[in-house]
């Protein structure tokens, strides 16, 4: 009696699966909105062979949340939660094209963790050299080991200076100095939230440098942390920032 599985051999045509990046294991992301950014990435990679490019050269997708609930096996509320989460991190743009367009879907993926088709090696391509040095602590976020606090900051600088010349580098703030905005995204924080932004770029910075965890958008991130601190009136210290899947921001 043939079984349903088998063994893997030299010869075993592997079946479909979708691309996994491991920076998402150390983002503050739930299990749908990864599953949803992996499946985002894999029909990224399909325009980009289709050439689906803008004006400006940025790939992008169209795929209906009704047709992404029915892959994913969840509810349109369920991925719509999603990708507000994927919006709110830095990794999704989504771009409005007026009465009965579809709207179109821009995934972004962090400069310092770019990897390559061909994983061969065991060794994902990274942006930086790879005669950089080594040693028993993991600095790269595509490791298994946790980076160190240095090498976050100085991969969350690089990422932050390739967002655009016209603006100065983003600044360090916090006791860690390990967030980072720019002039533009400090002036409209201060502006929203003049009373609390301090004291969260503080707590950020402390949770960041404990924790070992980071963001791709620090704007985004802290703007995040006090809507969540304003609706529910947390006691004090650093508040509980986890989300049940599905839960909407």
């Amino acid at each position: 009696m043939r079984t349903i599985t088998e063994y893997i051999t030299a010869d075993t045509i592997m079946p479909p699966f979708f691309r996994y990046p491991r920076f998402l294991l150390k983002m503050d992301l739930s299990h749908t909105a990864r599953l949803l950014y992996a499946l985002l990435l894999d029909r990224s990679a399909l325009s980009q062979k289709n050439g689906w490019q803008d004006s400006g050269g940025r790939t992008y997708i169209v795929y209906p949340v009704a047709e992404i609930a029915e892959i994913l096996d969840k509810g349109t509320t369920t991925i719509k939660a999603a990708l507000n989460e994927l919006d709110a991190a830095g990794l999704l743009v989504r771009e409005r094209r007026g009465f009965s367009t579809p709207n179109r879907l821009y995934v972004k993926v962090p400069p310092v963790v770019q990897i390559s088709d061909h994983m061969t090696a065991g060794k994902p391509t990274l942006t930086e050299p790879e005669n950089r040095p080594t040693d028993s602590r993991k600095s790269d976020l595509m490791t298994v080991g946790k980076p160190t606090p240095n090498q976050i900051n100085i991969n969350k600088l690089k990422e932050n200076q390739l967002k655009g010349a016209s603006e100065k580098p983003p600044a360090p703030f916090g006791r860690y100095k390990n967030i980072f905005l720019s002039e533009s995204e400090y002036a409209e924080l201060k502006g929203e939230y003049p009373d609390r932004l301090e004291r969260l770029i503080e707590e950020m910075s402390q949770y960041i440098a404990a924790s070992g965890n980071d963001y791709v958008c620090h704007a985004a991130a802290l703007r995040r942390w006090l809507d969540r601190e304003k609706k529910e009136n947390p006691k004090k210290g650093i508040p509980d920032y986890t989300y049940r899947e599905g839960e909407s921001l």
